[in-house]
Order: C-alpha cells, then sequence, then structure tokens
C-alpha cells in the first residue's frame, strides 16, 4: 500500500479525542481490551528491544497514543450481544509497560466494520515499520495472503486465487511466487504454540524456514513446541518423500555443476534442474 495511500486511510479511520471530553476517554481507557489472535500480529520485540522502548517511556513519557477499535462484541466474535468494546490494535508494548508502571498515555480510536478489515490495516501497519526482520516481514505478507483467499475461498488454484498472489506481489514490491511462499510460512507459523512461534519470530529460537513451509503441509490440529517435534512430525508427513528427492536433486546438481560442464553433463544438468523445478510446484 503506498504511504499516501495509508495515510489518507489513517485519517479517514482515526478519530482523536477532544479534552472536553476527557470523561469519555478515561472511561474507555479503562475498558480495552486484549485479543490474543490480534496481539499475535505484533511482531515480537527482543528482549533488549523491549528493555530500551521501556527506558525511554519511563525517562520521556508515552510520546505516541495507542490505537483502539471501537467496536461491538457481536461485530469483534467475542459474543453476540452487540455490547461496545474497546479492542487495543497497536501499542501492545507500550500498554504494557503504562500497565505495570501506571503511567498515563493517550488513545486513538478507529472504526472497522469487520475483523477482516481490522487484521487487514494492522499487518500493513506492521508491515510499513523499519525494523522487521525478514522472517517477520515474511509472516506478515503471508497472513494478508491466507486472508484474502479465505475470504474468497473456492479452488485455491483458480485464476481468481492467483490474482491474490500478483496483486499482493505488486502491493509488497516482491514476486507472487514470494507471496505464496509466505503464505507457506504464515500457515507453518500458525501450527506452533504461541510461544514457540513467537520465540522464532523474534529470533530467540531458530527453525529452518523450509521445514516451517513444510510443516504447513501436514494436516494435524497439534501445536508444535519444538524443533524436534516439527522435524518428527514433517518425516512422518507423506510429504517427506517430496523434501528427501527435493534433497537428493539438489546435491546432485551441486555435483554436476562444480565439475566439468561437458555436453552430457550439461543435458543432465538441464534435466535434474526440471525434475526439482516439478517438485517445486503446488500439488
Amino acid at each position: 500500500m503506498a504511504k499516501k495511500d495509508f495515510m489518507n486511510l489513517m485519517k479517514e479511520k482515526t478519530t482523536n479525542l477532544k479534552p472536553s471530553i476527557l470523561s469519555s476517554e478515561e472511561h474507555i481507557k479503562s475498558q480495552i481490551t486484549i485479543l490474543q489472535e490480534l496481539k499475535e500480529l505484533i511482531p515480537p520485540l527482543t528482549p533488549d528491544e523491549l528493555q530500551q522502548l521501556e527506558q525511554n517511556i519511563l525517562k520521556h513519557g508515552v510520546k505516541d497514543p495507542v490505537t483502539i477499535w471501537e467496536t461491538t462484541t457481536s461485530i469483534a466474535g467475542i459474543d453476540e450481544q452487540s455490547l461496545p468494546v474497546y479492542i487495543l490494535i497497536d501499542g501492545h508494548n507500550r500498554f504494557s509497560i503504562v500497565q505495570t508502571h501506571h503511567l498515563d498515555f493517550r488513545i486513538n480510536l478507529v472504526h472497522f466494520g469487520s475483523m477482516a478489515e481490522v487484521k487487514d490495516y494492522m499487518i500493513d501497519h506492521q508491515l510499513g515499520r523499519r525494523n522487521l526482520t525478514p522472517e517477520q516481514a515474511s509472516y506478515l505478507r503471508g497472513l494478508r495472503y491466507l486472508q484474502q483467499k479465505n475470504v474468497r475461498g473456492g479452488n485455491q488454484y483458480s485464476p481468481e486465487q492467483e490474482n491474490i498472489s500478483v496483486n499482493l506481489g505488486k502491493e509488497y514490491g516482491v514476486s507472487s511466487r514470494t507471496i505464496k511462499r509466505d503464505g507457506d510460512f504464515a500457515a507453518g507459523l500458525e501450527k506452533l504454540t504461541t510461544e514457540f512461534k513467537s520465540d522464532i519470530l523474534s529470533g530467540k529460537q531458530k527453525l529452518p524456514k523450509a521445514s516451517i513451509n513444510a510443516i504447513s503441509k501436514v494436516k494435524t490440529k497439534q501445536l508444535f513446541n519444538t524443533p524436534e517435534e516439527v522435524q518428527n512430525a514433517i518425516s512422518a508427513s507423506p510429504f517427506s518423500e517430496d523434501v528427501t528427492e527435493r534433497r537428493q536433486l539438489q546435491l546432485e546438481i551441486k555435483t554436476l555443476a562444480s565439475g566439468p560442464l561437458t555436453k552430457e553433463i550439461c543435458e543432465t544438468l538441464v534435466q535434474r534442474i526440471q525434475q526439482f523445478q516439478n517438485l517445486l510446484q503446488p500439488k
């Protein structure tokens, strides 16, 4: 999303609370709700980053307001009673710090018609930040891709579904193939426990991206908590044969390419590369 368009959206969606309704502002502050599914869209800070943020807030106060979605419990999917609710959608780390130290802070209210709109807004807002790691950016793009696929439904290989990856690729300046891989990455991360996923995205724990993409194809409701559990599930999956074959082909291609390139070797190399490309195609 272009910066100008994003800022225009912010102006349309944001309502600045006036001092004349201070009592309403204080009421909203006391009623702020945190939804775990939205909190997980915020890339985790490293311990050093969190400590630095806390020190800055204690020294200078909270400079930026936290963003609150003003909606009802039915629209937010909490219950069917349509009661007013104020949901935190940006500033989770700041909010945690001010709650711990009993500090004052400002709020901005935003209005959306659905949870899907909120998630799109949060993802775009996070992707507009400069301190994201490549893994965090991939995860957020993947979530956006998966969400749009779910909204449209239908055959995942239809032209309409293909357009999602193409359009998102243009929006974020990457290829449509990258967007699809991002979708696998996000789907794989969603099969990890909240703590394990947070550790992966913050860099606290390491797990190969190929393993995370592979786990996205494993049909299970189990949430994995360790790298060992992930690798065991991949090995036991029907997809593990493809993974093994890809590794064997990769090794053969590297071996062929590193030696003298005769006509016969080049022909074999082309064949192996074609086989490898076929294995990468979605089934």
